[in-house]
């Protein structure tokens, strides 16, 4: 029988391993703060829980199954707090055992500091042992300053800790990709045929109820001029988000097959809106709820019906006044759908039938802002800033040279070229590996060489580049595999870095397949059947559910796949059309953002509300540009990683018939965790004892909080008894959470006896 020191007879037990942090969370005496449910075991001697935050004076909860009424205080003998601390010193009224050893209560919950001995103020997070208070409220790293990082659980800015000891981070481990299906949408009840997706998806956050959704065109033929209906898709399942009566599936509202849409809030109100191209020329635009919002138009109000087929639709602010504008091609409109110049809607195209593709960017970083091609370039009013007098094709910009300075990269005729965006003049040329057109290029450091490269693929091979500036510019061919386009030879691609190691891959997609190739020497990382006729489409990696986990969206088609061209290795039968979405089997891929918005994505355009930056920053310029084109990133902050730690004690007022367990589980990491976080008990030393149950948090867990997890053992007997408890683990063992460190989410008491006590 375990006997107190100094006379006291302890009913309450609290032990630690190592580093475990072990504290007996009290609130006032007799006061209830429990508040969950917890889940029954299976294991007989009872089995019931139930989760609180704050003290253990209080009650032990009214969830769960059996659950134990309230622990008032006084239960301990001699010791009028009820609370035993250590070697048996009894703690003081207003106080709590933190580590063995009595401490002032901490009213917020959050403790910091090596000792955990500094009480945060109401607010404050603990951060690298440091109390924080947050900052703005953000979606991602892009809404922070410099030197903070968005905790995703919190929604607002926090300093992003210092590289070392005291930083908790996480980074994938070496390996091979696992990427699984999560969801599909391959059948429709509205409009049934129109069921192929050919055009890059679009992610956006539709309803700011924090979960994105994805927005496509459908088709029921591959026709330039061809008719299509606007949909959007929720990104948890796939499941559509507007009925038959939507706005989008009228017949005057059908859009164009071969349009890539663009979406964010170009009206201020808050939610993104949609522009693409409608059926028969021009454009159209809708509300984030499928309403139709206008049909753009010319300047003396008629309707602007130019033919735009295969194009993609930019949203920028141009001026940097707040008021986005909308391109295509050389056509600029305002947000309300007026043309403002067209100085040719094929500007920026690498051969007419499957374009254009162009830029906005600040040449001369003197806005406002230029709408870039690979021939020619206008301002904002329309005049022209330059024209190089040769054959156009698909832009894209950063600093390849890290000389300060961008460089314009253009995909043409079968060549890669490196031009100077201030005067158009060609710096670099190379004839591409394999044959066709070429498709939108890339721009990312692939090697982790610190210096940016250039990707892209034509009709029968994808390739990476390097460039040399300096006296004389050079460009060279990395490494290329052979690919399968025929239809269009003109396919784009993403690109994302799996696993932070700073190297980064291609996403990309051919005839046949969806590929990742290793950005260091084309390696394929991963293959899955995935049929297209192609265009300019690309895979887009985003955080498409919301649940700060990274998952790959891949649109496919299979119209002309079922009629026998192209051919694919897997035949007719393989072939696939809709959307498919992909994240990693054990969530192991670094966290990114939740917005891909249109086909010349790059980081700084668009902010994570759909909101259009004004002005925008320079995507070459760090802090905020990452110095690439078409890559997803998230950011400060992306290893950042939670650390739940767990200690045991034990009440024994209900003895003999019952005792109460108390895990307290903290996160001393970098990242906050959510609600429902599993914790298991088991009498025993180790898993392998008997099931008592399992409960789980009830609220977040942001860096430095604790909570109070009980379980009521019911029926004990009169028996010397051990415990064990496991947080973040499941029946299986596997866990929900990747954590900087895996070997404290365990805790053991030992010797725990009713004996004579009651």
């Amino acid at each position: 029988m375990l006997r107190s020191s100094n006379g006291i007879d302890w009913r309450l037990l609290g032990v630690s391993l190592g580093a475990v942090v072990a504290v007996a969370a009290c609130g006032d005496t007799g006061s209830s703060t429990s508040s969950s449910t917890g889940s029954t075991g299976t294991a007989a001697g009872g089995n019931a829980g139930s989760a609180g935050s704050g003290g253990m004076g209080g009650s032990a909860g009214n969830g769960g199954m059996a659950g134990a009424g309230g622990d008032g205080g006084g239960f301990v003998v001699g010791c009028p707090s009820g609370i035993v601390c250590g070697s048996g010193e009894c703690c003081g009224a207003n106080q709590e055992c933190v580590i063995s050893a009595c401490l002032p209560t901490c009213a917020t919950e959050v403790r910091c500091g090596a000792d955990l001995s500094v009480c945060c103020g109401a607010g404050e997070v603990c951060v690298a042992d440091q109390c924080a208070k947050p900052g703005a409220t953000c979606l991602d790293w892009a809404d922070c300053n410099d030197g903070e990082f968005c905790e995703p659980t919190l929604g607002q800015c926090i300093p992003q800790p210092p590289a070392g000891e005291k930083t908790c981070e996480y980074k994938p481990p070496p390996g091979p990709l696992e990427p699984v299906l999560e969801w599909s949408w391959e059948s429709t009840a509205i409009h049934p045929t129109f069921v192929q997706v050919i055009n890059m998806p679009v992610v956006v956050d539709l309803e700011k109820d924090g979960t994105p959704d994805v927005v496509i065109v459908t088709s029921d033929n591959f026709n330039a001029s061809g008719a299509g209906y606007l949909r959007a898709l929720n990104g948890k399942d796939g499941v559509e988000k507007w009925n038959e009566a939507s706005d989008t599936y009228k017949t005057e509202n059908r859009v164009s097959s071969r349009v890539t849409p663009a979406a964010a809030d170009i009206d201020g109100d808050g939610f993104v809106e949609i522009v693409t191209g409608k059926t028969g020329g021009g454009l159209i635009a809708f509300e984030h709820d499928g309403t139709f919002k206008w049909n753009a138009t010319n300047s003396d109000g008629t309707a602007w019906t130019t033919g735009i087929e295969s194009a993609t639709v930019a949203i920028a602010d141009l001026e940097g006044d707040g008021k986005p504008e909308i391109v295509v091609g050389g056509a600029v409109f305002e947000s309300t759908g007026v043309l403002r110049f067209n100085a040719g809607v094929h500007v920026g195209g690498n051969n007419g039938t499957y374009g254009p593709v162009s830029i906005v960017a600040d040449l001369d970083g003197v806005m406002p802002q230029e709408i870039v091609g690979g021939r020619r370039a206008f301002r904002a009013d329309g005049s022209l800033y330059w024209d190089n007098g040769l054959v156009d094709g698909y832009p894209a910009i950063a600093d390849l040279d890290l000389d300060g300075k961008p460089e314009l990269v253009v995909i043409s005729a079968g060549n890669v070229r490196v031009h100077d965006p201030l005067t158009g003049a060609q710096l670099a040329l190379l004839d591409m590996p394999g044959t066709g057109q070429g498709g939108p290029p890339t721009i990312a450091d692939f090697d982790a060489d610190g210096v940016p490269e250039i990707s892209a693929a034509n009709g029968t091979a994808y390739s990476v580049f390097e460039y040399v500036g300096g006296g004389t510019p050079m460009l060279s061919v990395k490494w290329n595999q052979p690919t399968q386009d025929g239809s269009s030879n003109r396919t784009g691609s993403s690109v994302f870095d799996f696993q932070g190691d700073g190297a980064a891959e291609v996403v990309y997609n051919d005839e046949c397949y969806f590929r990742v190739y290793a950005g260091a020497d084309g390696a394929e990382l991963y293959k899955e059947p995935n049929s297209s006729a192609t265009i300019h489409e690309f895979p887009v990696v985003v955080d498409v559910d919301g649940d700060n986990n990274t998952e790959v969206v891949v649109g496919g088609n299979d119209l002309n796949h079922k009629g026998g061209s192209p051919a694919c290795p897997y035949g007719v039968a393989g072939a696939r059309h809709g959307v498919f979405v992909y994240g990693d089997k054990g969530d192991n891929w670094v966290r990114t953002r939740r917005i891909w918005n249109q086909h010349a994505y790059h980081l700084t355009n668009i902010e994570a509300s759909g909101a259009v930056p004004a002005p925008e920053h320079p995507s070459w310029v760090a802090p905020f540009g990452l110095n690439n084109y078409r890559q997803s990133n998230q950011g400060a902050g992306v290893f950042n990683a939670p650390d739940l730690k767990v200690s045991l004690e034990a009440s024994l007022e209900p003895c003999p018939s019952a005792v109460i367990l108390r895990a307290f589980v903290q996160n001393k990491g970098a990242l906050g965790v959510p609600a429902g976080i599993n914790v298991r008990f088991y009498r025993g030393s180790d898993a392998t004892g008997q099931f008592i149950g399992e409960a789980q948090t009830t609220k977040a867990l942001l860096p430095g909080q604790y909570e109070l997890v009980t379980m009521n053992y019911l029926v004990p007997g009169m028996d010397v008894m051990s415990f064990y408890v496991e947080v973040d683990k499941d029946a299986m063992g596997g866990g929900s959470q990747n954590e900087c460190l895996e070997d404290n989410n365990t805790a053991t008491l030992d010797g725990v006896e009713c004996g004579k006590f009651n």
